[in-house]
């Protein structure tokens, strides 16, 4: 798990560097997203709510020039309305606010000269420019010492109380710094989102869900190549000789509590794991993206009826000793399965299927059968008498506890083929952080063109 922890970091600090980028990249991403939506409004023909989004956009513009482009282009829609007074006003407002020689003077010229004769007006104030806004507060070193002092306090209270441990004080120190710089990286953003004065792009939230996705997968990687390796390097034990602790043990599975019974075939185990499947006919709709329409379409598929999976506590007796395994939280792995069609035993399943046609898988350990077992071992007092009884349960430390017949190479695959599957979509996601990072704007720009 401390492995993870930097990496965790890497990913964190990607994520906030990409909303920095998308705000550095573009001079005003909110007006400028305002003014592209007024634009697509415009074109549906709802000109009234076009002149409100272009309202909107001219409260956002940091600047004269922006806000010369949408007075301008306020004036020339009211102007094709017929709003003549409202268009006169913008276009001397687009005057008023354009730079110097810009080409936006000469077409609001033009515009006020094709505007009709209007009678005369009382006199209007000048227009005067709006001041841009104050800088923002910096947030981040503030919050970022206020995380630290608390971290490390936090830090320091929990070595307190657990006496001190040296053996690993200095490495949660560095381990609580490096989060502590995470959080406090990523919290200012998200109070300038609270606050509204930050405007991320789609590239901005599509890099933060690959993030945390990244984060996710590279951790429960790392939770199972950890399980794998200590599966793999936990050395066989007699329970005649077992101490405290986690360990494994192998033995015949004794149903000193009794057995369970499959649903389909009354099939007897210390463990059952059922599945039925009805073949149906369904009738659905789909939406068509060729001819924009909704369709309905026949499917057949195989539909689960029934699913379970329980176990029960056994007595694992390895020839030096007996001990109660108790299976709450246990992962099996059953070496036995047996196969039903239309609830009859059959050696496979045929290839074809007709409609109403049930299938059964049934994964079972039998009773008496050689198992192996990876469990906290502890000893429990037996009231009324001077004995303990040894005992096999979930270990809470490890979070594992398996329950295997037949190979062990079968655990060890499970969790390496699992944790190398999310180590690869971890690294993609990564990577697509990276891809955002260095074409910024490629999210948005395709969104526009779809």
């Amino acid at each position: 798990m401390r492995a993870i922890l930097p990496i965790a970091l890497l990913v964190t600090t990607l994520c906030a560097a990409t909303i920095w980028a998308q705000q550095s990249a573009r001079t005003s991403p909110a007006w400028k997203q305002q003014f592209l939506r007024a634009r697509q409004v415009w074109d549906k023909g709802e000109t009234d709510r076009a002149l409100a989004v272009l309202e909107k956009a001219y409260a956002l513009a940091p600047d004269n020039l922006a806000r010369a482009q949408i007075a301008f282009r306020y004036a020339d829609w009211s102007h094709q309305l017929g709003r003549y007074t409202t268009a006169r006003r913008w276009y001397e407002r687009c005057l008023a606010l354009a730079p110097p020689g810009s080409d936006l003077i000469r077409r609001a010229r033009e515009g006020l000269h094709s505007l009709p004769v209007a009678p005369p007006q009382p006199a209007i104030p000048p227009f005067t420019t709006v001041p841009p806004p104050a800088g923002k507060a910096n947030l981040l070193t503030p919050t970022a010492t206020a995380f630290l002092v608390l971290l490390f306090g936090l830090l320091l209270t929990l070595q307190w109380a657990s006496d001190w441990k040296r053996e690993a004080f200095f490495a949660q120190v560095i381990l609580s710094i490096l989060f502590a710089g995470g959080i406090a990286m990523m919290l200012p953003l998200g109070m300038l989102l609270a606050t509204q004065q930050l405007y991320p792009q789609p590239d901005s939230w599509i890099a933060g869900v690959l993030t945390l996705g990244s984060i996710a997968c590279i951790a429960f990687a790392a939770r199972s190549w950890q399980q794998g390796q200590l599966l793999r390097n936990t050395p066989l034990t007699r329970l005649r000789s077992a101490s405290h602790g986690f360990l494994k043990a192998r033995g015949i599975a004794e149903p000193a509590f009794g057995v369970i019974t499959s649903q389909v075939g009354d099939i007897p185990g210390i463990y059952i794991s059922e599945l039925s499947e009805r073949y149906v006919r369904r009738t659905e709709q789909y939406y068509d993206s060729q001819s924009k329409r909704w369709k309905t379409r026949t499917v057949y598929r195989w539909e689960t009826i029934y699913s379970s999976a329980q176990g029960v506590d056994f007595v694992l007796d390895d020839g030096t000793g007996k001990a109660v395994v108790e299976v709450n939280g246990a992962e099996f792995y059953p070496d036995h399965l047996a196969l039903f069609y239309n609830y009859r035993p059959v050696r496979s399943f045929p290839w074809f299927a007709s409609v109403g046609d049930v299938r059964t898988r049934v994964h079972f350990i039998p009773p008496n059968a050689t198992v192996t077992v990876w469990a906290r071992y502890y000893e429990h007092d037996l009231p009324g008498t001077t004995r303990d009884e040894m005992r096999l349960q979930y270990d809470r430390f490890h979070k594992c506890m398996v329950v295997l017949e037949g190979q062990e190479s079968k655990v060890y695959t499970t969790r390496t083929g699992a944790g190398l599957a999310l180590a690869i979509i971890g690294l993609v996601m990564l990577l697509g952080v990276m891809f955002i990072l260095l074409n910024p704007g490629v999210v948005t720009d395709y969104i526009e063109g779809y």
